[in-house]
């Protein structure tokens, strides 16, 4: 691992692992082992593009209409900064803040809407409970969190589980290198959207409610999508006409975006910790990348967006 500083601040030194960037501060601490580097920062701003298409019943793709019309807007996931920047423009009338620092540290009863997405790589396992009571602290009274997490297992619509061995590989290394860290603060979860209810509810949230969409991860045949699920709109939506065209060019994107996220959660926490070595690494991530677009298995993966309002 060589290190490259780029200023005197801890903050602001970056090490290079396997060819990719990722802040040294983050990999001391075992905080987020996700680069930083200009590749991903593509996938993330490719990614929220893909999201605006599979949410396009939103209010601009941005947040769900039961959330009424924001003024005060936090922003927990700000990564690039692009879900705040499009909220901006669609409303420019609201204040959005991003938050750099705890939560706790943050004025009561400040916010209309808190956002959070694709936080849980870098939030330990046993932070999630408290990560609620302060977002539930921070909201006004009638305000709503909108939480959204990938569910990170991937699932065949034909049935054929087989097909995707190398993905579900990934997985338990995944899960098994989150798990492993001697800090308690590198321990993360893989899978948090099984818990969010049950978190919001503990924390004194009321309304709480999950909108699921299963996202292909490849743009399946004409007239392959499955009667009995409507993929990348909820099942109650059913109403708003998902197409295939529709379906077919978020596959498309989610393709590019899962091969891209399938390396960098797990690169760094996989084979830093000697789950798997590099080499190694390396083929499974070949193998799960064909069973990504395999049209045959129809694979997919559900996205979770979690609702609740503080009464």
């Amino acid at each position: 691992m060589a290190a490259s500083n780029t200023g005197d601040e801890d903050f602001d030194r970056k090490l290079t692992y396997c060819d990719r960037e990722y802040q040294e501060h983050s990999l001391r601490y075992e905080i987020y082992q996700v680069p930083i580097d200009s590749e991903e920062e593509t996938r993330l701003l490719e990614q929220h593009e893909m999201l605006k298409l599979i949410y396009s019943d939103w209010n601009n793709g941005l947040y769900a209409p039961i959330v009424g019309d924001p003024e005060v807007i936090l922003d927990c996931g700000f990564g690039t900064g692009t879900w705040a920047y499009d909220m901006a423009e669609y409303d420019p009338n609201c204040m959005i803040a991003d938050l750099n620092h705890r939560l706790d540290c943050a004025e009561a009863e400040t916010f209309d809407l808190i956002h959070s997405r694709f936080v849980s790589s870098g939030i330990s396992a046993t932070r999630w409970p408290n990560y609620f009571r302060d977002m539930h602290r921070l909201l006004k009274r009638g305000g709503w969190v909108q939480i959204t997490e990938w569910d990170l297992f991937f699932r065949s619509d034909s049935g054929n589980s087989d097909a995707l061995q190398a993905l579900n590989e990934w997985t338990r290394l995944y899960t098994q290198a989150l798990g492993s860290s001697a800090r308690p603060e590198g321990r993360k979860r893989s899978r948090v959207v099984q818990d969010c209810e049950a978190w919001m509810r503990m924390a004194g949230f009321v309304n709480v409610s999950t909108d699921v969409r299963d996202v292909p991860t490849c743009a399946w045949p004409q007239g392959a999508h499955s009667s009995s699920k409507s993929f990348c709109f909820h099942p109650t939506d059913k109403e708003l006409g998902t197409t295939d065209a529709h379906n077919r060019s978020i596959g498309e994107a989610n393709l590019t975006n899962m091969k891209g996220l399938i390396h960098s959660l797990a690169l760094y926490p996989v084979t830093s910790r000697q789950i798997r070595e590099i080499e190694g690494f390396h083929e499974l991530i070949e193998a799960a990348y064909a069973e990504l677009s395999d049209v045959g298995a129809k694979p997919y993966i559900r996205l979770h967006t979690t609702f609740g309002r503080k009464r």
